[in-house]
């Protein structure tokens, strides 16, 4: 802004512009405002791996603002920061179950609910990611997962994606082999589903947004998540994530 009394020193760069369609340059000054930032938090209690996993990881996701803490608990205020966020729990050889585990991602649901969780792990087991996303994670990462791959799922689940890595899904379905191709209820009877809620079904386990979905299948964002509603209870599943692994199995 220029103060009064320094008009002479003024240069064409100073002076307000807009278009020459007549806009003024209050909506041109609106349209230069940054947007609310994209904060990405990394959880893990040991110091050495915090800094030097998160630091890694900061490199290759510049379009991230990385903190790091050793618990969700220690960021006071957390869940009120405009913009994405996302947070990133590195678990190490704990199991999801363990209390210890269990009980930081509570504090983060909790303290954040709008956050995109993701758990880094040690372990790969389908058991763990069935936890994981049974507490409200959107994505889990095998820390032998390659830094490349690992960079884009992150990215991924902060777009609203859900990541869940090929090697346990196909592990997953290796150990179902036995089992039916449908899913069952618990009388054991097959579960069926209408042919849109198939469509919707597949679209979901590519990762497909609702209204990507809604797109793809011409119909209303309302009425894919009526149909997603609908598929959760027939397969009480808690979220879309489980629909995804309880019929990763499932041919149409």
């Amino acid at each position: 802004m220029v103060q009064a009394g320094s008009l002479a020193t003024l240069k064409p760069s100073d002076l307000p512009y807009w278009p020459d369609s007549g806009q003024q340059p209050t909506v041109a000054a609106q349209r230069a405002l940054p947007s609310a930032p994209r904060v990405a938090l990394f959880i893990d209690k040991q110091s050495l791996s915090r800094e030097c996993v998160g630091a890694i990881l900061a490199t290759h996701l510049s379009e991230w603002a990385f903190q790091f803490a050793e618990s969700v608990r220690d960021i006071p205020k957390i869940g009120e920061r405009p913009g994405a966020f996302l947070v990133i729990l590195h678990t190490h050889a704990a199991s999801v179950s363990s209390p210890e585990v269990a009980s930081e991602i509570r504090a983060i649901t909790e303290a954040a609910p709008d956050a995109s969780l993701i758990v880094l792990s040690d372990l790969g087991e389908a058991a763990e990611v069935h936890m994981a996303m049974q507490l409200g994670a959107r994505g889990y990462l095998p820390a032998d997962l390659p830094l490349a791959q690992a960079a884009a799922a992150i990215r991924f689940v902060g777009d609203g994606g859900t990541y869940i890595p090929a090697c346990v899904l196909a592990a997953a379905s290796a150990s179902q082999r036995t089992l039916q191709a449908h899913p069952m209820d618990g009388e054991g009877n097959p579960i069926h589903f209408s042919r849109r809620q198939l469509e919707v079904m597949e679209r979901l386990k590519q990762g497909k947004q609702n209204k990507i979905i809604a797109y793809e299948l011409n119909m209303c964002e309302s009425t894919v998540k009526v149909h997603i509603r609908h598929i959760m209870r027939k397969l009480k599943a808690r979220n879309r994530t489980q629909v995804v692994l309880l019929t990763s199995n499932m041919h149409r």
